[in-house]
Order: structure tokens, then C-alpha cells, then sequence
């Protein structure tokens, strides 16, 4: 509550006329009401401030995840390669990510050397020429402008008649693989991606629970 001081008149002075007293009460109060409201307004602008702030630093920490399937390398060599990058500005924390093939979970790109050799009838001896790298992301934190290897396999030399043969049809058959995978930020963000052409789709969280990770071998 705004208490209007009063105005003492000095001794021997005229009184001064009610108009008068009126005008200084009233431009107190609106002194007082234009400080108000001056102070709201710093106070919106403040908070829109924070809230654009936040919102940048969000921005700036926010990861995405981009998976490569390729079979040539940058020097120009013939080999399968399935890499997973970070392309976002912040680190991406990978709870789970699965590999598919014709609906069914790969535990590791091995069984999907299993599957291939049994649809193209190859019977493979031992691991002659399969001489394949694997690796895993989930469960760890891919920072921002990494990449992770998660499957890599050169072309075997044509001497090499089976293992050949069996990278020729898992190279065809390799698009057949659909991934996905669930990753959160440093502010706990979550989102699922396909690795196509739709954006990352936000979650509450990532639940492993139920998941079957593709974890090399």
C-alpha cells in the first residue's frame, strides 16, 4: 500500500488550495505506478532472457545421430562398412540400438553372415576370409563429430571363392538391415531414430528393457 505523505506548511505561509495538494498525491501515485510497471517489464524481459538463454544452450548440447552403410571406401577400396556418428553439437548418451533383418534381431552382423551363407546355400569352413571388424555403441557416449565403427568386412580376394561369394550377397542384401536406436542428451532429451528420413522422435526416456542389442561379435 502507497502511503501519500503529507506535506507540513510552514509557519507565517499561505495555505495552499486543494488543487494543489490533489496534482502532488496524484503525481505520486503515478510515479509510484510507472515504477511498478517498469519493474515488471525488467522483470518479463529478464525472464525471456534465461528462457532464449536456455533454449541455446540446449541447442548448442543437442546430438544426432547419423548412420553410414557403405561398401567403398574413401581410398578406394571394396568393403562393407557400418558406422554410426554423432553430427549434433553435444554428446549423445546410447541407450539401445537394434539391427533387423527381415524382422528378425541380430544379436550380431555374424548372424547375419549365418542367414546370408544359409538363403544363398554356402557352406562356410571354418572363418576362411571372413575376416570381419565388428563393434557396439550402445550403452555408451558418442561425443559431438564422432564415429563409431560398428561393422567393416574388405572383399576377399576372388582366390578366395566362398568368402566371395558369401560378400557379394551379404553387399546386396545389407540394405535389407533397418536400424534403430534410442540416445539422450546431457539434459536427459531422449529421442528414437530410424536412421531414414524422418526426424528423431522425442521420448520421455530410453528403456533398454526389451531391446536386443546389436553388440558386434
Amino acid at each position: 500500500m502507497i502511503e501519500i505523505p503529507k506535506i507540513v506548511k510552514p509557519q507565517g505561509a499561505e495555505q495552499a488550495p486543494r488543487w494543489f495538494h490533489i496534482a502532488v498525491a496524484l503525481s505520486m501515485v503515478l510515479s509510484a505506478g510507472a515504477s511498478l510497471v517498469s519493474a515488471l517489464r525488467t522483470s518479463a524481459t529478464m525472464s525471456n532472457l534465461v528462457e532464449q538463454n536456455a533454449r541455446l544452450v540446449r541447442a548448442g548440447s543437442t546430438p544426432i545421430l547419423q548412420l553410414t552403410n557403405s561398401n567403398y571406401t574413401r581410398d578406394g577400396k571394396y568393403e562393407i562398412q557400418v558406422t554410426v556418428e554423432n553430427a549434433g553439437t553435444g554428446p549423445a548418451r546410447i541407450v539401445w540400438m537394434e539391427a533387423r533383418y527381415k524382422d528378425q534381431p541380430l544379436k550380431h552382423f555374424g548372424k547375419f553372415l549365418e542367414l546370408q551363407a544359409n538363403e544363398l546355400g554356402i557352406e562356410v569352413q571354418g572363418n576362411q576370409g571372413l575376416f570381419t571388424v565388428t563393434g557396439s555403441v550402445a550403452g555408451d557416449v558418442l561425443s559431438a563429430g564422432r564415429e563409431r565403427r560398428l561393422w567393416s568386412w574388405p572383399r576377399p580376394d576372388k582366390a578366395e571363392a566362398v568368402a566371395h561369394r558369401l560378400w557379394m550377397g551379404t553387399d546386396r542384401a545389407r540394405g535389407a538391415i533397418s536400424y534403430e536406436a534410442c540416445y539422450c542428451s546431457v539434459f536427459d532429451e531422449c529421442w528414437t531414430t530410424r536412421f531414414d528420413d524422418e526426424l528423431p522422435k522425442a521420448v520421455a526416456r530410453c528403456e533398454a528393457k526389451g531391446h536386443t542389442n546389436i553388440n558386434g561379435g
